[in-house]
């Protein structure tokens, strides 16, 4: 049993939840000198006095002790395994003990190294068996990425995405999981066949798009087709990561502004019901569902996981559902739970993410405690000032101090174009070779009309000259880097960037907060982009239809950007 002094000698690390124990222990007896005023006259007393009163401030010194302590240790375990160097803010975050921590961490700031060092301390210094642990992440990309760097240290950790945990929850239930693209095909059925049973529902978006019933044919090929298909599955997805009661799609109905909300509200209540009925007839789930059924399967069997440390990676792209089955592993388990995020770069709301779960994480996890990673190794200092200046005129992000040795005068470029042609114009403006390149696109099909025969494709590489580049979407390169990164598609239209169809009112309904300012997702999607360069980014620009994010970049930071291309030359 310790004694009072014994608590803030930095033998070991103090938790909020342990402090917390501490004030609820010597609670009586700090009323008691409070009560009895002469006892303070015994210099013992006097200082237990004052060191209650400021239990935060002894917390913070005694831990600041540990973690110079735990050094050697770190140095010890660390001193053999290659490539591993932790910071001090890394240190920190490795050593740390909180029942609950998140850990903020900037763009090229690490955080998968102090993850896997983390993991490391705990297994050798710690005793954590390796299937004591569970690492979560969103994708399958980066579970793997995880899971193939434990591997390599010797460590067979279980790394999961949520559905796969879902999945294993759920092992022994007689469920299939659907096809991802059910929810597209069940919408195009409907429009294409389904709709002409429905006479109401069939003349209101003859209605909505001010079309005839000959013009509706070709409508099914149009763009505008392609953007109701979109938004329909986007607000379907998004209901189902936020509710369960299907029935709430009807009280939404009360609270339309418009007669095209209203009529867009009848069609997504029409195709979720037949989405259902679709997944129910082949007994089958979709990852929400699988989520909402191993929820309520641990409700019921709060014994079934015996996990003692969870970890969870991009934790800024954690939805209410995720974050309800999460809350269900740890009453269950009592484990302890290391998350890691950046809500700068949370770009997934449309899917279903909830950035107030990152924000306000103490809410939702008793005891927790928040570290930042403050060293950038990716970025020039000068891109770190411009970036984090632009997205924190969001007004719900949280304040960092990032710093970088790395120095780059005039890290973003913007080359000015009259035709697509001019995109090699703007390959040949890069003169260093045998670098890696990424071409960052809003869209999926962006790159396309730049395409041309000076351009060749082999194995998802295109090759240019001596260069070579590969192309994906900004939601794709997120955990990327490159040596220099083009940026595409920046034009003020419908599908650029920021692409102006997310700002669609009627999202209110499934979305749990609404945007505080113009394009809050979009501009941390740009900063993504912006953040994913070792050294200069490149905005391809149409001259004339240029977005209103490369006005604001020229308008607030014009001693950091140099033009290229058209404007350069008159």
């Amino acid at each position: 049993m310790q004694t009072w002094e014994e608590y803030f000698q930095g033998e070991d690390y103090l938790s909020n939840a342990e402090l917390e124990e501490i004030k609820q222990k010597y609670q009586p007896e700090f009323l008691n000198i409070r009560k009895k005023r002469y006892l303070l006259l015994f210099s013992q007393k006097r200082r237990f006095y004052r060191q209650y009163q400021n239990l935060k401030q002894w917390q913070s010194q005694n831990n600041e002790i540990f973690f110079h302590k735990q050094k050697t240790i770190l140095r010890r375990i660390f001193q053999d395994i290659e490539d591993i160097s932790l910071d001090l803010y890394q240190e920190k975050c490795v050593l740390e003990e909180e029942q609950a921590a998140l850990i903020i961490a900037g763009a090229g700031s690490g955080k998968s190294l102090t993850i896997l060092s983390k993991i490391i301390y705990l297994i050798e210094e710690r005793g954590y068996k390796p299937n004591e642990l569970l690492c979560l992440s969103f994708t399958n990309d980066s579970s793997c990425s995880l899971a193939n760097k434990l591997k390599k240290h010797g460590y067979n950790v279980p790394v999961l995405t949520f559905h796969k945990l879902a999945i294993q929850i759920l092992h022994n239930e007689n469920f299939h999981i659907a096809n991802p693209q059910l929810l597209s095909y069940v919408i195009q059925e409907f429009y294409h066949s389904f709709i002409f049973t429905l006479p109401t529902l069939y003349h209101s978006i003859l209605s909505y798009f001010h079309i005839t019933h000959s013009q509706y044919i070709d409508f099914l090929n149009s763009s505008s087709f392609l953007l109701l298909e979109r938004k329909l599955e986007q607000f379907i997805q998004l209901f189902k990561s936020n509710f369960e009661n299907a029935d709430l799609l009807f009280s939404f109905l009360k609270k339309t502004q418009t007669k095209e909300e209203y009529t867009f509200l009848l069609h997504a209540i029409a195709v979720l019901q037949i989405y259902q009925i679709e997944l129910q007839s082949t007994h089958s789930l979709d990852f929400n569902d699988f989520i909402q059924k191993a929820k309520e399967h641990l409700q019921k069997n709060p014994d079934l996981l015996t996990y003692r440390y969870l970890f969870v990676d991009e934790f800024q792209d954690c939805s209410l559902l995720r974050l309800q089955l999460l809350q269900e592993v740890l009453k269950g388990t009592k484990a302890k739970i290391f998350c890691v995020g950046d809500d700068f770069q949370s770009i997934y709301r449309f899917s279903g993410c909830n950035l107030h779960i990152f924000l306000h994480f103490q809410e939702y996890f008793c005891h927790s405690q928040t570290f930042f990673l403050q060293n950038t190794y990716r970025n020039s200092q000068q891109l770190i000032q411009i970036a984090n200046s632009f997205i924190m005129k969001n007004k719900r992000q949280i304040p960092k101090s990032l710093s970088s040795t790395k120095q780059v005068e005039k890290p973003i470029k913007i080359f000015y174009y009259q035709k697509e042609e001019d995109f090699l114009s703007c390959l040949d403006c890069i003169s260093q070779k045998n670098l890696k390149i990424l071409v960052l696109g809003r869209n999926r099909k962006d790159i396309l009309p730049l395409l041309s025969k000076d351009i060749l494709y082999q194995d998802g590489q295109y090759y240019y000259r001596d260069l070579c580049f590969q192309y994906m979407t900004v939601h794709q390169s997120k955990g990327l880097e490159a040596d220099i990164v083009i940026i595409i598609h920046l034009e003020n239209s419908t599908m650029g960037f920021p692409n102006q169809l997310e700002n669609d009112s009627v999202f209110r309904f499934v979305l749990p907060e609404q945007d505080s300012y113009a394009y809050e997702e979009e501009r941390r999607l740009f900063y993504v982009a912006l953040t994913r360069t070792k050294n200069e980014n490149y905005l391809f620009v149409p001259q004339g239809k240029e977005s209103i994010f490369v006005k604001e970049l020229k308008r607030d930071y014009p001693e950091q950007i140099e033009i290229l291309g058209i404007k350069k030359q008159r």
